[in-house]
Order: structure tokens, then sequence, then C-alpha cells
């Protein structure tokens, strides 16, 4: 059984890299919004809307990428966990390739119809919000294919255990991002279309370092022969179990995101800037919670597949509470300093008092965010996507949408509706969650054993 001791030291091993990954990512993220926002004027409020307005609606895409990232993280990580690092392999091979052909399918239909799709989506947004968002959009989505390979192999190679590679090239394309972002904002002085190139640039960069690292096996995995890929429907049955309910998950909770997203664009350029900057700075709040949800998924897939059913109940309890107390912390010391980091990004008074305001209503709610965010987690690397599936949609739809309407557009609350919708939402799903813990259907979901291995263990788990 394994010690408290050896659990803390597991979770600095893999979360410490993808702490200061995030960290990093996150903070050239916000550098990214800030050169944006920097431009003179009326023209950075209406570029960050833009961006912020299509950020929203490639998730809803990108989503399907990060599902198979799942997918394949969970189901390396169980044969990791095995001691079966030859069909990890194979598993490694079928996500990229399975992501790759994906990927290009979206990317070959939204390049058709990404005009209509923005105007059909954001019929109410502003005319020079509209017209960036369409020029920014029909360049960032020829990178998809790109973000798609980097998002698989890095879940792969977290699923192994092997977080530093991951962060590695998630920093090496965040540096280029801003480097070339700079560039083409502030030398070149290309507006919308120099901020649009900048990222996808740099997302080339990033998968092809990380692919380059997969084919040469300099670490844990290795692609070999992807030039002969053949389809192996085992494996991609197995990462299909846990990814499409996790991209299930992942697009209809984005779905609901854009909705709240269109709500906020018909409160005006103010409020979406607003939006935008105060997300920006919650990112770099949450950045514990998220490393510590990677972490999560990865150390309970491993425990899952040694069958180490206590372990992995007890290990998912104190990752989630230890998120919490990070997050409590980080929270509480965002109220006082709110101000200064919108500083960072405008000197417009009206969007520095709202988007100040919004971050410390966040500060608030940030003890009830491991519980619907870290927990999940867990229970997806134990193969348990199905049922956080059906919760997310239900206590999105339900709630957050729902309520958001309500509060933010019916009562005329504005952006401060929307965030407190989203926080009763973070509440129930996080109840739902910990009921789910605490019961033993969870623990029944091991992906890497034939049937009549899966009757045994599913008898042991209950």
């Amino acid at each position: 059984m394994k010690d408290m001791k050896r659990l803390k030291k597991e979770i600095m091993l893999l979360g410490i890299p993808i702490l200061i990954e995030q960290i990093l990512t996150t903070t050239m993220g916000m550098m990214n919004t800030m050169l944006s926002s920097n431009l003179k004027g009326q023209e950075g409020i209406n570029v960050v809307s833009a961006i912020s307005m299509i950020d929203s609606f490639s998730y809803l895409f990108i989503s399907v990428f990060t599902a198979l990232a799942i997918g394949g993280t969970v189901v390396v990580a169980q044969y990791m966990g095995r001691g079966d690092c030859q069909k990890a392999n194979e598993a490694a091979k079928q996500g990229v390739m399975s992501a790759t052909f994906i990927s290009i399918l979206i990317t070959i239909f939204l390049f058709i119809f990404n005009a209509p799709l923005i105007r059909l989506i954001y019929n109410s947004v502003e005319p020079q919000v509209m017209e960036y968002g369409i020029k920014y959009f029909g360049i960032v989505l020829l990178s998809f294919p790109f973000m798609a390979i980097t998002l698989i192999a890095n879940g792969v190679l977290r699923g192994a255990g092997d977080t530093k590679t991951a962060a590695i090239s998630n920093v090496i394309a965040n540096i280029f991002n801003i480097g070339l972002t700079y560039l083409f904002l502030y030398v070149f002085e290309w507006g919308i279309i120099g901020a649009a190139l900048g990222i996808s640039l740099a997302r080339a960069i990033g998968a092809s370092y990380v692919l380059w690292i997969l084919m040469s096996g300099k670490k844990v995995l290795k692609l070999e022969k992807l030039h002969h890929y053949k389809p192996n429907f085992k494996f991609l049955r197995q990462i299909f179990y846990v990814g499409v309910p996790a991209g299930v998950e992942s697009i209809i909770f984005h779905l609901g995101k854009l909705l709240t997203q269109v709500f906020i664009g018909g409160m005006g350029a103010i409020a979406m800037s607003s939006n935008s900057i105060a997300n920006s700075i919650i990112n770099l709040i949450n950045i514990p919670g998220n490393a510590l949800t990677t972490v999560s998924t990865t150390i309970i897939g491993q425990e899952i597949g040694r069958a180490e059913y206590d372990e992995a109940r007890k290990s998912l309890s104190y990752i989630t509470r230890f998120a919490t107390i990070c997050l409590v912390i980080l929270g509480a010391l965002s109220i006082p300093t709110a101000w200064y980091l919108v500083a960072l990004y405008t000197d417009h008074e009206a969007v520095m008092d709202y988007a100040t305001k919004l971050i410390q209503l966040n500060a608030l709610a940030t003890p009830i965010w491991a519980f619907s965010f870290v927990l999940p987690g867990g229970l997806k690397g134990a193969g348990d996507g199905k049922y956080t599936m059906k919760t997310a949609i239900t206590g999105m739809w339900v709630f957050r949408v729902g309520l958001g309407y309500l509060f933010g557009v019916v009562l005329k609350w504005g952006v401060y509706g929307i965030f407190i919708a989203m926080f009763v939402d973070w509440a129930v799903r996080g109840t739902l969650y910990m009921i789910r813990l605490r019961g033993d259907k969870w623990l029944s979901h091991r992906l890497t054993d034939d049937e009549e291995t899966k009757e045994k263990l599913k008898i042991q788990a209950t």
C-alpha cells in the first residue's frame, strides 16, 4: 500500500514540471493578451474582443483533440502501470495518428465555412470586432492539426510519467508565440493578422519538437513506422472509450461556454474586453489546480492499471484537498492585487474597474474549484468518463447557461451574473463528484485487460 510520503513525492515529480509549464504558458498567454490590448485606443479593445470571441469558438473544436489526448493519457498510463511498454507505445502511436487525421478533416470543414459560422454565432457583436474575428480565425484554424499533434503527444508522454518533455514543448511554443506576435504586431504592424500568424507558427514549432522527440525514442515512448501506419482498433477502442465521453462532455460543455460568450457579446466591447482580461488573470490563479488535474489523471490511471483501488481513492482525495488549499491561498492574494494585475493589460478605466471586480468575485469561489475540476480529472484517469460527461453537461446547461441567462441577461447583472451562475455549476458538480468518489463504480473501468480479467477486477473493486 502506497504511503503518504511516496504519494507526495510522486505528485512533486509529476507536478513540478507541469506547474512550471503552466506558469510559463499562462504568463505568456497573459503577455500575448497584453500585446494585443496595448494597441492604441479602441483598436486594442477590438482586437482583444475578437481574439476572446474566436478563442471561445475554437475551444469547441479543440476539445475534440483534448478528448483524444485524455484518452491517450489514460490508456498509456494504465499500460505503464502494468509495466507493458510495448503496448503503451502502440497506444501512443494510434492516438497521435488518429488525432492527426481527425484534425485535418475538422480544419478543412472550418476553412470552407469560416465566415458564415462566425456571423451566425456572433451576429450581435460590433462590426469591427466581427471583421477582426473572421480574419483571425481564418488563419488560426490552419494550425489546428499542429495543436492536435501537440496535445495528444504531450498527453501520452504524461501518461507515461514524462511530464518534463511535455512541459518543454509547450514552453518552446509559447516563447515563439510571444516573440513572433510582438514582431508581427509592433514591428511589421500587421494588427489582428499578426496576432493570428504568431500563435499559428508557434503551434507548428511546438508540434515539430514533440513529434521529433517521440520518433527519436529519446524518452520513455517511441513512435515507430508512422509511414506504415495501420489502424489498430483494439487500441483505438480503448482510447475512444475514454476519449469519446470526454469529447462529448467537452464539446457540449464548450457549446455552453460559447453561448455564455454570446450573452457577453451582446453586452458590448467593454464587457467582452473585461471578461477576457479577467479570465486571463484567473487562469494564472488556477495554475496549481490545472497542474494537479493533469497529475490526478496520470497517477490514478497508473494505480488503476496496477489494480491498486484503495490507493487510487486515497490519492484522489489527497490531490483534491491539496489543490483546494493552493487555490484558496492564491484567491485570497488576488483580492488586493487584482487592480494592479489588470493595469498591466489596459488603462481604460471602465475595463479596469469591471475586470478587477470579476477577479475579486472569482476569489470567493476558489474553495469549490478543485472539486469540480481536479476530482473529475482523477475519475477520468480511472476510465469513468461517462459519469463525468453526464455530470458536466447537466451542470453546464442547467446552471451555467440557464442561470447565466437569467442573472446576466434577464436581470441585467452583466458578466457578474454569468460568473455567479458559473459558481453554482461548480458547486453542484463538485458535490456529485464527491458522492461518486465515495462509491465503488468508478473503480471498475480498467481498460487494459481482456474481458475475463475485467470481470475479476470488477468483483475485487466491489
